[in-house]
């Protein structure tokens, strides 16, 4: 019988099987470590667990702790749901999860690749039996919507409704959910009014949570509030309402998200009303912000209006430049926008 390849010194047989059977992405034994970390000792998290009414011995619980540390990203049974109940996951762990959700971190301006697997890794137990698990669907949700897949965004928001307890994911869910409904109906009125009841609840709920929201959070939500409204004033036709709602967002530069969309929607509307040389010069500013901030896909937005202010012969140079963008995004939606662009000419 031939023999295999030498091995090399220092290889021991079973390495690369165990490393290929590493899980990529965070494991109950991840997890477990936090809470060792947060607690001291995994007696003590069993403890805590037979004191919030686990019918079991401080011994069993612990032996059970270490069994699941095994578990990778497979399901934890009933001794991972008690710990995902009494000590929830990690605010670092949750807080990663929140950024992949949420539509106004640069997150969703990633190539849309990246995004899934990553998404996808996420998408695992301990995380997937949680409540921070709303997080990962609403950002699946945003590239569904990105890929134009609505039905599949439709989807994942239903699902993401029932784990959305806290205000931002909340307001999250109603954002994306008018978003997808205006999407859905090409009859302007119809669609308004369907997205309607979402956007009263995502202001209700961001009116009532200010004080616990991130200032920078409640400003991106509030920008995002502004820009539907003035989308749907702009699709009735009523460019005087969509600009007084740009102007009626603060001045100040709190966040870069939060500036593009009000530079961005005043150029838009000076831009209708004539005003070309300002527009053009908030446009650009729009530009700048979106680059400061990282959004990579709302410079591309950003370029889009400098090209519909511009007009022949620049415009046709910005949106190749445009063009350039999403294709290394992979970006179906934005290469829409740019094919609509290119045909108003």
């Amino acid at each position: 019988m031939a023999s295999g390849p030498p091995r090399r010194n220092g290889q021991k047989t079973g390495h690369r099987e165990a490393a290929a059977q590493v899980p990529a992405g965070y494991t109950w034994s991840d997890y477990l470590d936090a809470l060792v970390k947060e607690h001291g000792t995994l007696a003590a998290v069993a403890w805590k667990l037979v004191e919030r009414g686990l019918a079991e011995d401080t011994t069993s619980v612990e032996r059970a702790l270490r069994r699941l540390r095994g578990r990778g990203q497979r399901d934890g049974g009933l001794i991972g749901q008690r710990l995902l109940r009494v000590f929830g996951v990690p605010a670092t762990v949750e807080a990663q999860a929140r950024w992949m959700g949420t539509y106004h971190s640069p997150f969703g301006d990633l190539p849309v690749r990246l995004c899934l697997d990553q998404l996808r890794l996420w998408e695992r137990p301990p995380l997937s039996e949680s409540r921070a698990r709303v997080w990962i669907l609403l950002g699946l949700a945003g590239v569904a919507l990105r890929q134009r897949a609505f039905d599949d965004a439709r989807t994942l928001l239903e699902g993401a409704a029932a784990l959305a307890d806290a205000p931002a994911a909340r307001i999250e869910h109603h954002l994306a959910t008018s978003y997808l409904l205006t999407r859905l109906d090409s009859d302007v009125k119809r669609a308004e009014a369907a997205a309607r009841p979402h956007l009263e609840s995502a202001r209700s709920i961001l009116d009532a949570s200010r004080a616990e929201l991130d200032p920078t959070d409640a400003a991106c939500f509030q920008a995002r509030l502004v820009d539907h409204e003035a989308f749907d004033a702009n699709r009735r036709g009523d460019s005087a309402a969509a600009l007084a709602l740009y102007r009626s967002l603060p001045t100040e530069d709190v966040h870069p998200f939060a500036s593009y969309r009000r530079d961005a929607g005043l150029a838009f509307g000076l831009h209708r009303m004539g005003e070309r040389e300002e527009a053009l010069r908030l446009a650009q500013t729009a530009c700048e912000h979106a680059g400061d901030g990282g959004y990579v896909r709302l410079r591309v937005m950003g370029l889009l209006m400098v090209a519909r202010i511009q007009g022949a012969p620049d415009q046709a140079r910005t949106l190749a430049r445009a063009a350039a963008i999403a294709n290394r995004l992979d970006d179906p939606e934005l290469r829409i926008r740019i094919d609509r662009a290119r045909e108003r000419g």
